[in-house]
Formats: C-alpha cells, structure tokens, sequence
C-alpha cells in the first residue's frame, strides 16, 4: 500500500521532517503501509529519512519537488496526507481517499486549523500538527471517514439557465 504526502506548492519543512522520522516510518508499517512517496515543493532539501529507519521500516521512500500531474500521484495511494490549505484539502478529498490534513502551526492566522476541524467534525478527514502525525496515522485516525460529497452542478446552471432567459 502507498502513501501520498503533499505540501501543495510552497514548503512545508516541518511536515517533510515529520514523514522522515523513524516513529513515523514504524507507524506506516505497523498499518501495512510500503511505500511512501512525498512531493515535498521547496522543502526538497528536508527530506532526509535515515537510512536505517527506512531498512528497519521496510518502507520504499521516493520524494521531488513538485509533479506535472499530482492526480495521479493520489489515485495510486491508499492514503493521502496534506498540508491543510484549502486547495490541497479539497483536491485530496474529491479523490474518495482517506486523507490528514496537517496544520502548519508556524502560520500567523489559523485559517488552516479552523478549515481543517470543521472537515474533521464532519467525520470527512483526520487532522494532526507535525508533531501528532506519527500518532495519528498509528492510530489509524484516518479509518472510517466519511465520503466527501460531490459538488451538485446543477443549481448554478438552473441560475444561468433562469437569468439567461430573462
């Protein structure tokens, strides 16, 4: 089983850090997971998992800045874990794959944790900082969420159906 981690399309060097940590490699054997892959924007340069966590973890581990397409990239995983921006949580979700969104806690606003607890309230996605993602995947905190609607099309075009006849 595969893991996408994405920070989206700036850096996020904390996540990066947290997905090369030993506990957290343990975490994604100990839920059967062998293969992550983490597009990592300009944090590139954080992606260090040791050498021997990886051996000890049995994870496959593969990393690059960014993807032409990303798509395809969370088709192929199981699991999706994003920073919690907005545009990454929705396209994560759209996809029918469970996802983390982690909050950056280094952010002046908390726009993203506000964003991230209402979804998680509505049982739609997991959240978790950093410092908790390890935990929350070895919980499997991402299982049993609830499918995220598809957007409904159809009133926005009775509108302009309806003003467009005027």
């Amino acid at each position: 089983m595969s893991v996408f981690v994405t920070v989206g399309s700036t850096g996020f060097d904390e996540l990066v850090r947290a997905v090369c940590a030993p506990e957290f490699l343990q975490a994604l054997t100990g839920r059967g997971f062998g293969r992550l892959v983490v597009q990592c924007g300009s944090s590139v340069g954080q992606f260090a998992p040791a050498p021997a966590a990886l051996a000890a973890s049995g994870i496959r581990a593969e990393s690059f800045d960014y993807a032409d397409q990303p798509q395809r990239l969370v088709e192929e995983a199981e699991l999706v874990i994003c920073h919690a921006g907005t545009g990454s949580i929705l396209d994560a979700l759209r996809s029918g794959k469970p996802v983390i969104g982690v909050v950056n806690p280094g952010l002046m606003d908390s726009h993203q944790r506000e964003i991230a607890a209402e979804l998680a309230r509505g049982g739609f996605m997991a959240v978790a900082e950093p410092g908790s993602l390890a935990q929350a995947v070895a919980d499997g905190a991402y299982a049993g969420l609830r499918p995220y609607p598809r957007a409904d099309p159809r009133p926005l075009g009775d509108i302009l159906d309806e003003e467009t006849q005027r």
